[in-house]
């Protein structure tokens, strides 16, 4: 069971393709939809949940999801966060994710450093901890600090990789008083190209949390996603991950595709009723955040159960796309084509372009779409590597800074509902072209 994931950092155009009209765009994050178009969907649906549901999923699909779905016997708008269908939401993804209670939140900033905040209060210390490439960390204007009052410690010595077990039981080792209250896990992490961890690992940090008297906290803005690689791996679900966490926040506005909004889930009643304190000082108690929850639960019963077929398809993609590109190399002997993580763990991953500049690649797309009306990549980023001490220099679109190479570049994406419906030959095809007008070979 999952879904799907990244922000938006490709432009959202048709991905049909008739050789003549939109090209078929390989890197999109969202359906190519108008905005009256989109309130015209979620109206539909607040009309009539299970008969919207039958429709757009097929009532096989439907009936064989049923147990998965969030299906309100009644919708109404709710009013500074009561209300009967906005209360039916938080309970039934709560209890899907394996905890008894949920607090909906209009972003995953508020949601995210309420709970950390609440952690902190009880603990009696103004510390938490994460990694540096941590959302909180680099895309929240120091928000935990500024307005929070919290200070982080760092975990790991790697920026370019997750803390070990070893690295973070060495921080839970020092004295009571300079432990952090909480510690953050990113899973999987967006930055790192979804690396994770294994569920052992998981399951021993867990331990010695609990062991050190320190809560642990999932930002699990991509949970949906990733889901699928820890049944693969060991049969474990949604609630046997969550159970390893005292708080648990989640995305609707990412793979699920909800409008916009967040969850914190956990067992622990009173960190909700201490959560919505936080929530009500961050200017997050609107007097209605109806229309989000509304299209939130659709884009959840939408693509609930979905991740894993995604997952199998972007583990195609990428181990067609290495063997049709494994020849070619840039003239400094570095493979031009790479993948970060080498293999995909969800449906969402980083592509590394080696060896050439932006305008290079941006040339060599251009070209190659002009051959198939196949655009592979919108933009592009400076791949760098994720700086600690550049915590006041983020670059526009919300990436952490470091040393920049002007010869090496990514791209995030994902497979999709869109994406996913594209053959593999398409990629393939695509991404060798990209490769021979970079290095000049003849076909």
């Amino acid at each position: 069971m999952a879904k799907e994931t990244p922000t938006a950092s490709c432009e959202v155009i048709d991905t049909t393709s008739d050789g003549k009209g939109e090209p078929t765009n390989l890197c999109v994050f969202s359906g190519p939809m108008k905005a009256h178009e989109r309130i015209k969907r979620t109206a539909a649906y607040a009309e009539d949940p299970a008969g919207y549901l039958q429709k757009a999923l097929g009532k096989e699909t439907f009936e064989s999801r049923r147990s998965m779905l969030s299906l309100p016997e009644t919708v109404d708008m709710d009013a500074y966060g009561t209300g009967e269908h906005r209360q039916h939401f938080e309970q039934h993804i709560a209890s899907f994710l394996g905890k008894q209670h949920g607090l909906f939140f209009v972003t995953g900033i508020q949601a995210q450093l309420a709970a950390l905040k609440t952690h902190a209060e009880r603990a009696g210390t103004t510390k938490v901890a994460w990694h540096v490439s941590c959302h909180l960390e680099w895309a929240e204007a120091r928000s935990f600090e500024t307005l929070y009052g919290l200070e982080r410690l760092l975990l790991g010595s790697d920026p370019e990789t997750l803390p070990t077990v070893d690295e973070i039981q060495r921080v839970l080792s020092l004295p009571k008083d300079e432990r952090p209250a909480a510690i953050l896990l990113e899973i999987p992490n967006r930055v790192l190209g979804c690396q994770t961890y294994t569920f052992e690992e998981l399951q021993k940090i867990s331990s010695a949390c609990r062991e050190a008297g320190v809560a642990l906290h999932m930002d699990g803005a991509r949970l949906w996603e990733i889901e699928p690689y820890y049944q693969a791996m060991g049969g474990k679900s949604f609630a046997d991950l969550t159970a390893l966490f005292n708080s648990v926040y989640v995305s609707f506005y990412k793979g699920v595709g909800g409008a916009t909004g967040a969850m914190l889930v956990t067992d622990d009643e009173s960190l909700i009723d201490e959560a919505k304190l936080w929530q009500h000082r961050a200017g997050g108690r609107a007097f209605t955040l109806g229309y989000e929850v509304i299209d939130d639960e659709r884009g959840f019963n939408e693509n609930v159960g979905t991740f894993a077929r995604k997952r199998d398809k972007m583990i195609e993609v990428v181990d067609a796309v290495k063997a049709a590109t494994a020849e070619y190399e840039s003239t400094d002997g570095r493979k031009i084509v790479n993948f970060e993580p080498d293999r995909p763990t969800c449906c969402q991953i980083l592509t590394v372009f080696d060896g050439f500049t932006e305008e290079q690649l941006m040339d060599a797309r251009d070209k190659v779409q002009a051959k198939t009306n196949v655009r592979i990549f919108d933009r592009l980023r400076p791949k760098e590597t994720v700086d600690a001490d550049a915590d006041e220099d983020i670059q526009a679109d919300g990436d952490p800074s470091g040393s920049v190479n002007k010869k090496r570049h990514f791209k995030e994406w994902m497979i999709m509902s869109v994406t996913e419906k594209i053959e593999t030959r398409v990629f393939v095809d695509a991404y060798v072209g990209l490769c021979k007008e970079l290095v000049g070979k003849a076909s």
